[in-house]
């Protein structure tokens, strides 16, 4: 079978609604190829199908003469399209159970060639959440790891900017069609993507972002990966979607722990719990990965650990300000549970001990 022919199919497969993924791979590894597939008996694929017209769909698929004018379209967009039969198509997410047929890429295809860990997190993070996935996707991007992350709010984002920042690769998989401005404020994080990283989608341009392609584009971000690694997440978190995926695929998961008395940090706390590994920085995961490549000089040092002789208070305090936003002293209060008067005397021990500091009546811990 010519490549032409193959790109065709695979085309009018991801064109098709029934014909997903979930629904072909298995009979395609089953044939030994899409040539064996296409020879089959229609009534054999429809009863293995469960549709007649599935069946249809299939066979008509090699003289779809339509998909390959629609593909042509896109590509004029600027918008690059790579088949699960190409070469470009990255080696690892053809090892899942059921790859996409078609990605929908703008940016620098070779990102999908080099070595990559996926970066999730919590759209709600914290200011930790967010400065832990900084340094860890800035130490992989500067050791030239790519990494991989979903482009929404939160972890995502900070993963993604620290990533470029350090002057190494980003693919950002998304959600909804590349052409499609979600989440609005990330409209200049995406143009730079575009010129310095990748953008990934499995869904035509123009497609919403609607909840249910979520999942489904989690198993990309797993897939890409030789690793994922969760920052934060509360207890129904979508990266725990793609941690479980990952771990399906035989892929490593590794969890960052955070407070026990955030919420973002129950999803993460149960991962340690159920065999996760423990990731205190870059350096743990590149020596679980890649051995090979040497650590860059990027501590997580964040925040620092308190110092032992706080008062009770002041540790409360501590920690509430670790896992959450500055925070003013009447906001400690409320969320503590202390009286106004015991958090000013705690913070002003903080304060003395130099593990936090004021702006503008909000209070935040001191970064090493």
């Amino acid at each position: 079978m010519t490549s032409a022919l193959a790109r065709r199919v695979a085309i009018a497969w991801s064109r098709e609604g029934e014909l997903t993924p979930q629904r072909l791979w298995p009979l395609l590894r089953e044939r030994g190829g899409i040539e064996a597939l296409l020879s089959e008996n229609e009534g054999e694929l429809a009863r293995r199908l469960g549709s007649a017209a599935r069946a249809r769909a299939l066979l008509r698929s090699a003289d779809d003469a339509h998909a390959e004018r629609w593909a042509l379209e896109i590509e004029r967009s600027g918008i690059r399209l790579v088949t699960a039969f190409d070469a470009e198509y990255p080696r690892l997410l053809a090892e899942i159970p059921d790859p996409p047929f078609v990605l929908f890429a703008v940016g620098a295809l070779e990102r999908l060639r080099s070595p990559a860990v996926a970066v999730v997190g919590s759209r709600a993070a914290t200011r930790y959440g967010r400065e832990v996935a900084a340094r860890i996707a800035q130490g992989l991007s500067s050791v030239g790891v790519a990494v991989v992350s979903g482009f929404a709010r939160g972890v995502d984002t900070a993963a993604h900017e620290a990533a470029l920042s350090a002057g190494g690769g980003t693919i950002a998989v998304l959600g909804c069609g590349l052409d499609v401005d979600y989440p609005r404020e990330n409209g200049a994080l995406k143009q730079e993507i575009s010129r310095r990283g990748l953008l990934l989608s499995e869904f035509p341009p123009g497609t919403e972002p609607r909840p249910q392609n979520f999942p489904v584009r989690n198993r990309i971000i797993a897939g890409l990966a030789s690793g994922v690694v969760v920052v934060e997440a509360s207890r129904r978190s979508g990266s725990l979607i793609t941690a479980r995926l990952a771990a399906d695929s035989g892929r490593d998961v590794f969890a960052v722990p955070g407070s026990v008395f955030s919420e973002t940090s129950v999803g993460t706390h149960e991962l340690l719990r159920d065999g996760a590994i423990l990731c205190r920085g870059v350096e743990d995961v590149l020596a679980e990965l890649f051995p090979t490549i040497a650590a860059p000089s990027v501590s997580l040092a964040v925040p620092p650990d308190p110092p032992g002789d706080l008062s009770a208070e002041a540790r409360r305090l501590f920690e509430l300000l670790r896992s959450e936003e500055p925070a003013s002293a009447e906001e400690l209060a409320e969320r503590s549970e202390l009286p106004a008067a015991v958090v000013l005397a705690a913070l002003f021990e903080l304060e003395g001990a130099g593990v936090a500091a004021e702006s503008d009546g909000r209070y935040a811990l001191s970064r090493r």
